[in-house]
């Protein structure tokens, strides 16, 4: 629009959206500071009727005042917390081709991108995201905008293309923690754990979070209150559980196999319906070959209490250590009879928590197999236990010609104290 063609009424409106623009700049910075403790919340009880005004005189503005008539109704409703009003004048904006500063429109595609990621809207972040880097000139403004768009390609199973950006993002930000678990999620899915751990390299040495490259679970309790020791191997003898286990191996393989006798039903393939705890069932994705299952004596399901009065010593010895039985019943792990079938691989991967050690006590045990845990690879033996973190990088390989059976027993790590166990289990989440 050129001057000969702004009328008097266009430029009241245009005169009234820059009264109403500074009105709602000046209540954002104000509540910046309030979020910083540095001033009282703002009085936001004028905005509703601002807004309704820019709406009511939205279609008679031009294309160009639009843009920032758009600019003003999206923040303003975000500032209120009414995404879904504010969505939609946000996208507008996004995808702009004119009439909005460049900085104001990264603005409202970063606001835009975040509100569809609660949403789901997988595509659109992409293309937002695609926006965002076109109008910077061709580079990120911010390490967010590539960790949605890489978040976002994840989620519609494009791993390759999802750790590219995300670790461009993490190149902007080397401390970003989130985009760094996404990334190993992402490279996890193409199986390249030499890079995982590479990129995890970065975060080790910036501080702050992980503290081995070959430990990488989505949850890490980090700090000093309390200090969790990170070490992928155990001495089995420092457990009194332990102990307890290999004095009673008699007893407990010959439930084991009294159980067996009586029903191969009971026999579930891991991430199945016979899975006591459910947020576990992603562990059926991690056999590469052969076959997996496991019979659940400690966890919340009903089969577990069934299979458990079948096994009542086994039970009974788990359920007197309160680092196993709070493990179960906390929802952190599992007591179980793990058996693999000859030729089984499970692959390479990171448990979900630092919080918790692995205890294996070995029921059957035939020649060919072994367990990898950051590296270092062991045996098992009849009769015998192995404790690690399962949070560290792991696999097992079956090369034998008999079912390999080990008593699996989770148990919360040693150095959390028994009174902060439910406080911190709920930094998990489920």
């Amino acid at each position: 629009m050129t001057l000969l063609e702004v009328t008097p009424h266009d430029a009241r409106l245009s005169a009234r959206l820059a009264e109403i623009r500074a009105t709602l700049d000046a209540l954002a910075t104000d509540h910046c500071n309030a979020c910083m403790g540095k001033a009282p919340a703002p009085d936001f009880s004028s905005v509703p009727e601002l807004l309704k005004e820019v709406t009511g005189i939205y279609d008679h503005l031009p294309p160009r005042e639009r843009v920032k008539a758009d600019m003003m109704v999206g923040c303003g409703w975000h500032m209120l917390r009414e995404d879904d009003k504010a969505l939609e004048p946000l996208l507008r904006v996004a995808h702009s081709s004119g009439g909005v500063e460049a900085g104001d429109q990264l603005s409202a595609i970063l606001v835009a991108m975040q509100l569809l990621r609660k949403k789901s809207r997988w595509g659109q972040i992409i293309q937002a995201g695609d926006k965002a880097f076109e109008v910077a000139g061709g580079k990120w403004a911010d390490p967010v905008l590539p960790f949605l768009k890489g978040v976002s390609l994840a989620r519609l199973n494009q791993p390759a293309e999802a750790a590219d950006v995300l670790e461009e993002a993490i190149a902007m930000n080397p401390g970003f923690k989130q985009a760094y678990l996404e990334f190993d999620q992402a490279c996890t899915a193409l199986r390249d754990f030499a890079r995982c751990r590479k990129v995890a390299q970065n975060l080790v040495e910036h501080g702050g979070h992980w503290v081995n490259c070959w430990q990488r679970p989505l949850h890490f309790h980090a700090g000093e209150d309390p200090k969790v020791t990170s070490r992928p191997w155990y001495d089995p003898s420092q457990f009194e559980m332990v102990r307890c286990l290999e004095e009673n191996f008699v007893v407990i393989k010959n439930e084991l196999e009294a159980l067996c006798a009586k029903s191969s039903g009971r026999w579930g393939g891991v991430g199945t319906a016979h899975r006591g705890n459910q947020n576990s069932c992603h562990d059926a994705d991690l056999v590469a070959a052969g076959e997996w299952q496991e019979v659940v004596l400690l966890g919340d399901s009903d089969e577990c209490i069934d299979n458990g009065s079948h096994c009542p010593a086994t039970t009974s010895l788990l359920n007197k250590f309160d680092e196993v039985r709070e493990c179960a019943e906390m929802r952190l792990g599992e007591s179980l009879f793990s058996r693999l079938q000859p030729g089984t691989h499970l692959r390479p991967h990171c448990g979900p928590t630092n919080m918790r050690l692995t205890c294996h006590l070995g029921l059957d045990i035939p020649e060919g197999c072994r367990i990898t845990c950051a590296g270092e690879s062991r045996e098992w033996e009849t009769g015998k236990c192995i404790v690690f973190d399962d949070s560290f990088e792991h696999e097992v390989i079956h090369e034998g010609s008999q079912p390999r059976t080990v008593l699996l027993v989770n148990f919360w790590h040693p150095d959390i104290p028994r009174s902060r166990r439910a406080e911190l289990r709920k930094e998990l989440g489920g």
